[in-house]
């Protein structure tokens, strides 16, 4: 079974490493866990945070 965790995003550039860094990437009785990010329009640089620290899916 495959869980994702949805993260909405607005300019997120600053806070976003550190809710990252907190977010689990094993649980218990999930075959995998995957990070997306929901970008609302940011204009600093959440997206490509979120791709430096290994996001696997980002809507815009």
């Amino acid at each position: 079974m495959k869980l994702i965790i949805q993260i909405p995003c607005f300019n997120e550039e600053e806070t976003l490493p550190v809710t990252l860094r907190d977010l689990p990437r094993e649980i218990p009785g999930f075959d995998v866990v995957e990070w997306l990010v929901v970008d609302d329009g940011s204009v600093d640089r959440t997206v490509e945070v979120a791709r430096e620290h290994g996001v696997d899916h980002i809507v815009r």
